[in-house]
């Protein structure tokens, strides 16, 4: 592949200090693959910092730089589907702009991308999955989870790096999703994708991916690619209505046999009273997020606005 087009697309929030270097890195490895046919994408997702009016900055002497302003935060996948569709380049490179995997390393995807015959995706997983003891545990729990309840299987430590062609990157484009999960979505578009193992370094300063944003990231997306929930929840109710039955049955029997026995037990009955509460409760939360996601999809509302685009 001679001299490509190539965007790489990356997001703001927080970023400001990251700025300077990732554009000098991102220059070195264009200049190590020989393409000078290039763009840089940054949708600042309503960073609360200066991050814009760095980039801002840097454009005036880069002018293959390009800013994408989202009218305020959408989240993390959802700037990334912005950049991907303002990305007009032929190959499309992206990236995390916080230098955990520095922009050094994309002739290592490019080169990849080369070698292999009719790929449309490499992508990164990591060596090792960085973190406390916690976020490894957790993490790797949420990878085998989604596996178990999916028919999409998502690599266990991916990243967010990858080089993807054209025609995939359309093709996540007009998914339509409103409900966005990156990488499930980018798994079950299928194509030919090829991993590399990627050596993660560490974030200067504090990960805005804070553990109630995990959270919600992982429930949006089991709900957005399983309906597994609603089933378990089924065979649980069934469970419990066929213990009841059989409970009532053998105290009915007993009474019967045993008129003179008084049946007692107002403990246990206010607790499976509150075990069935809690289990209603429980099964109307699950509903509530699938109807909710039904209702999303159907108002079929944008997923990000874009204020003004700097280019």
């Amino acid at each position: 592949m001679n001299n490509p087009h190539l965007s790489i697309v990356t997001t703001l929030y927080r970023s400001e200090r990251f700025l300077d270097k990732f554009v000098a890195q991102c220059q070195e490895a264009l200049a190590e693959i020989k393409c000078d046919n290039y763009e840089i994408i940054f949708v600042n997702d309503g960073s609360p910092d200066n991050s814009l009016e760095k980039v801002l900055k840097l454009k005036e002497t880069n002018n293959n730089i390009v800013a994408v302003d989202l009218s305020r935060n959408f989240g993390h996948h959802y700037a990334i589907m912005a950049g991907l569709t303002c990305s007009a380049g032929e190959l499309v490179f992206l990236i995390d702009c916080d230098l955990e995997v520095p922009p050094t390393q994309i002739p290592t995807f490019y080169n990849k991308f080369v070698e292999e015959k009719e790929v449309d995706v490499v992508f990164g997983i990591q060596e090792t999955r960085k973190g406390s003891f916690i976020e490894r545990t957790v993490g790797g729990l949420f990878y085998n989870f989604f596996n178990s309840l999916t028919d999409t299987r998502i690599p266990e430590n991916l990243l967010t790096e990858r080089l993807m062609s054209r025609r995939y990157v359309n093709e996540l484009i007009t998914m339509g999703d409103k409900n966005i999960f990156m990488a499930g979505m980018m798994q079950w578009i299928g194509f030919k994708q090829i991993p590399i193992t990627i050596k993660k370094g560490q974030r200067e300063g504090k990960s805005t991916y804070t553990l109630g944003k995990r959270i919600s990231l992982s429930m949006q997306a089991i709900t957005s690619f399983s309906s597994y929930p609603l089933v378990m929840l089924f065979r649980f109710g069934f469970f419990i209505s066929t213990i009841s039955v059989i409970t009532g049955g053998y105290f009915l029997i007993k009474k019967l046999i045993y008129p003179e026995i008084v049946l007692s037990g107002f403990t246990f009955l206010i607790v499976v009273l509150l075990f069935s509460t809690g289990i209603i409760i429980s099964s109307l939360g699950i509903l509530g997020i699938y109807i909710d996601k039904l209702f999303n999809q159907t108002k079929n509302r944008q997923t990000f606005i874009i204020k003004e685009i700097y280019k």
